[in-house]
């Protein structure tokens, strides 16, 4: 396994090409991405901070809780601390589908939740409309 650093980068957007030891992350996005630490050349996705947090020190990249690949070949599972992978025991099939079975799950609370928010401050500026309209009427 590669043994290299992963430096943390700041960026507006992710980039198409990612390079391997970069932690790119999209502050207004609140999404990260990097090259699996393994080398595979697998593009990881993180969600910011519904499922991982991302943060540098010096620099270095800090991801917690661990990263786990799920969706390719090598599932690779480590943390990143300071730079440096941690690596741990590779996920069985089983398990890699329990993990992603409860991240899409989140994933689905979440955006019935965003739903809501977004339905409920519609008709909250909505009403605030309705009544400014009618307060200038008068």
């Amino acid at each position: 396994m590669p043994t290299e650093l992963f430096t943390y980068q700041v960026v507006e957007r992710l980039p198409k090409q990612l390079h391997h030891g970069v932690l790119y992350h999209s502050e207004e996005f609140d999404v990260a991405a990097l090259s699996c630490a393994c080398g595979c050349g697998h593009r990881v996705m993180l969600l910011v901070p519904d499922s991982h947090q991302v943060s540098s020190q010096g620099g270095m990249a800090t991801v917690r809780p661990s990263i786990s690949v799920c969706d390719a070949p090598c599932k690779s599972h480590y943390f990143i601390t300071f730079g440096r992978v941690e690596w741990l025991p590779a996920f069985s099939e089983a398990m890699a589908s329990s993990v992603m079975s409860r991240q899409i799950a989140r994933h689905v609370v979440r955006e019935a939740k965003l739903q809501t928010w977004t339905s409920w401050s519609r008709m909250v500026i909505a009403r605030a409309y309705a009544k400014l309209r009618q307060m200038l009427r008068l």
